[in-house]
């Protein structure tokens, strides 16, 4: 598949899409490995979630398992879900990689309310699986947005005339994950933007569904997906809303999303059960 085609379609004529470029442009978010055990024990101490702690090879399954869960059952084709898929399949492989090393074997904290791996853990995690496997920076991308806005490509345009006088432009697409807990259930949200210096241009082509980010007011922000787990027995899975901007090409970005799912979710299993 070809990462580097656009998400979006306007302008179409003289674009030129330089593809994924996160590497150089999201956040440096490395972890030291070592960090890892201070931030857990924040993360217990502060408070914040109703933790229990899991051992290692516990969680790896559990967390494996959930994964391969979503990635089969497919709820609604949601996009949110799918990227959390593929943050949980590298969550553990972060903790099998940090528990080869004797001196860095942890627990693994869950949150009671909804027997998922405390969020603050697996931001954790997903930093440490940067760090140490370097990934492809498109999937590198996926995975810092669980951190904050990640970029996940550029798109420059040549001679818009947004504003009456021909300017040339620079869009960048971003991505971002959150999440609350709420009536028992872990919401997942994510936000597809488009960053721009030129509001103009934004406020021109993109109609539909768009809001302002919150955070970022450069960010204009033209798809949502959420979703919600919660734990009962087995865990159930329920799409919350899916809405965009009619000028995304929503579907390429499903495919990426399907694509690194199968790569790292399927794929780990089929290799288990060669295994």
């Amino acid at each position: 598949m070809n990462h580097g085609a656009p998400l979006w379609v306007v302008e179409r004529k003289g674009t030129n899409f330089n593809g994924p470029e996160a590497d150089a442009l999201a956040d440096e978010l490395l972890l030291n490995p070592k960090d890892r055990e201070k931030i857990l024990n924040a993360i217990k101490d502060a408070g914040k979630s109703k933790a229990q702690t899991i051992a290692p090879n516990t969680a790896i399954q559990r967390i494996n398992g959930l994964a391969k869960e979503i990635a089969w059952r497919n709820v609604g084709d949601s996009l949110a879900l799918k990227a959390y898929a593929v943050a949980l399949s590298a969550q553990a492989e972060a903790i099998s990689r940090l528990n080869r090393e004797p001196e860095l074997v942890s627990a693994v904290y869950f949150d009671e309310t909804t027997g998922l791996p405390v969020y603050s853990n697996t931001e954790a995690d997903l930093m440490t699986f940067c760090h140490m496997f370097e990934p492809e920076p498109m999937l590198k991308a996926i995975l810092d947005s669980f951190s904050g806005w990640s970029v996940l490509g550029i798109q420059k345009f040549e001679g818009c005339r947004c504003g009456g006088d021909l300017v040339n432009l620079e869009l960048k697409i971003r991505l971002h994950h959150s999440h609350e807990v709420k009536d028992g259930r872990f919401v997942i949200e994510q936000l597809l933007g488009v960053e721009s210096d030129n509001q103009a241009h934004l406020d021109k082509h993109f109609s539909g569904f768009s809001r302002k980010s919150k955070a970022q007011e450069n960010i204009m922000v033209v798809a949502i997906s959420k979703a919600s787990i919660k734990l009962e027995g087995e865990y159930q899975l329920w799409v919350e809303e899916e809405k965009c901007a009619n000028e995304i090409k929503i579907d390429q970005w499903k495919a990426i999303l399907n694509e690194t799912v199968a790569r790292l979710v399927e794929a780990k299993e089929t290799k288990e059960q060669v295994q």
